[in-house]
């Protein structure tokens, strides 16, 4: 299976680490035809530079070839929401879209997906923190802030960073069954299916704010002391 990761100078590195990590141990387990075979795709073959300094090969501009992808995921990074892409990258974009099997985004990789179209009329997810300029940048897209990953249709969206690899473990998991992705979950010491959504890695969503103040106060005491063990009476007063 053909995978492209799409980069671009500040991407995250764990946006394309985490994949790169799932699809690399899946191929440990797999016969040589059944591999997947990740190619990182830029603006231009070269080196970018990750938002923390780390530098990436990348082996194919995204107009170098005429391949069409199998799988084709956009990652993301910390100022992706305020580039717009060209016009000539969301073309291609829409192509490999059309003829792609799957296609989708790690983090707020999900505006690049916006910006093509792609995500009109279909439900997603992003990164919390960029939820909701997603949300009232591109009304047509159903945002789904609290969700860890979405599929809608042949659309794959992921929450933030290290939500790639449960995206893709999910993947994994519908190539070759969940037992093997749940073998590949082990040897990355990750969950194969976290508990909870975004909302208790987030401050704003977690807590709104019509929510009790009491509770809040509560809630904010667990969250503090996790590792306590808590009494009700420890908790009263709180």
């Amino acid at each position: 299976m053909k995978v492209a990761i799409v980069v671009f100078d500040g991407v995250q590195a764990l946006d394309v680490a985490g994949p790169l990590d799932v699809f690399a141990e899946a191929n440990t387990f797999l016969s040589e035809h059944q591999r997947y075979e990740v190619t990182l795709v830029g603006r231009e073959a070269g080196a970018v530079t990750c938002s923390n300094g780390m530098q990436l090969a990348v082996s194919r501009g995204y107009a170098d070839s005429d391949v069409q992808w199998d799988l084709l995921l956009v990652a993301g990074g910390p100022q992706l929401p305020d580039v717009h892409p060209s016009n000539e990258f969301l073309a291609w974009l829409q192509n490999q879209a059309r003829s792609a099997s799957r296609f989708g985004s790690v983090c707020n990789g999900a505006f690049v997906l916006a910006h093509a179209g792609l995500l009109d009329g279909k439900e997603v997810t992003t990164h919390w923190s960029d939820a909701g300029r997603l949300s009232n940048e591109f009304p047509h897209a159903n945002v789904q802030p609290d969700r860890i990953f979405v599929r809608d249709g042949r659309l794959f969206t992921s929450a933030g960073v290290t939500a790639g690899i449960d995206l893709c473990l999910a993947l994994v998991a519908e190539d070759w069954g969940h037992e093997l992705a749940v073998r590949v979950a082990k040897r990355l010491v990750v969950y194969i299916q976290r508990e909870g959504g975004q909302s208790q890695y987030s401050p704003y969503i977690g807590a709104g704010k019509d929510e009790d103040p009491i509770l809040s106060k509560v809630y904010r005491y667990v969250s503090e002391h996790i590792t306590d063990t808590l009494s009700i009476e420890a908790l009263a007063s709180a």
